[in-house]
């Protein structure tokens, strides 16, 4: 059964001192990154999902074991229908449905108090190739939104969500609240706050 193998030979690793790291560019993030940089692609990173179906509770937990703080909202059949964020739970979305239903907690489903599909607004894969992080970062703050899909289009025709932008995920690059960039008045200005390590200068 195994003629056609070979065992290796062993090494000894006395002589071996270092750990090999992930290559890092040395190039830091700034407003003029390429957007794809705050873009979490699901070609490269698998989307943390949840049916609809299941317990608030339940989807919590999952959040805290995955370490993310919203999941994708999926049918049984695996069809995306919403988003489901920890602060949704931890909020008033779900004493309110508990209220208007009669119903205990443990009751409550996702779908009940997902954000749906309809309500969430996106940007082309196009678009964010060709975009910077200042552009998104002013369409957020215009849009008032937290988070962007990212929409792309099989060969078929078949639209898929292939990403996601969060506001978070901006800030935490940059190693500035979003707040604070906020409350800068001009793009020169937020650089300045970033170069000082997210302090805003008065």
């Amino acid at each position: 059964m195994f003629q056609e193998f070979y065992p290796l030979r062993l090494q000894d690793n006395c002589e071996v001192e270092h750990l090999l790291s992930p290559e890092v560019s040395q190039e830091p993030i700034s407003l003029r990154s390429p957007a794809s940089e705050v873009m979490t692609d699901f070609s490269q990173t698998e989307p943390i999902t949840v049916t609809e179906g299941v317990s608030v509770d339940d989807a919590l937990e999952r959040m805290k074991s995955q370490h993310v703080r919203m999941l994708f909202v999926i049918t049984l059949a695996g069809r995306f229908v919403g988003v489901i964020s920890a602060q949704d739970i931890a909020g008033s979305k779900v004493i309110v449905y508990m209220q208007n239903h009669g119903v205990a907690r443990n009751e409550v489903a996702v779908g009940h108090i997902m954000l749906h599909k309809q309500y969430l607004r996106s940007l082309t894969f196009d678009q964010i190739r060709h975009s910077r992080i200042g552009d998104i970062m002013l369409t957020l703050k215009n849009s008032g939104d937290q988070h962007l899909l990212v929409v792309d289009e099989t060969e078929l025709g078949i639209r898929r969500v292939r990403g996601i932008i969060s506001a978070s995920d901006i800030s935490r690059k940059l190693k500035v609240g979003f707040e604070i960039m906020y409350e800068a008045k001009s793009f020169a200005e937020i650089e300045k706050i970033i170069t000082q390590g997210g302090e805003m200068v008065v």
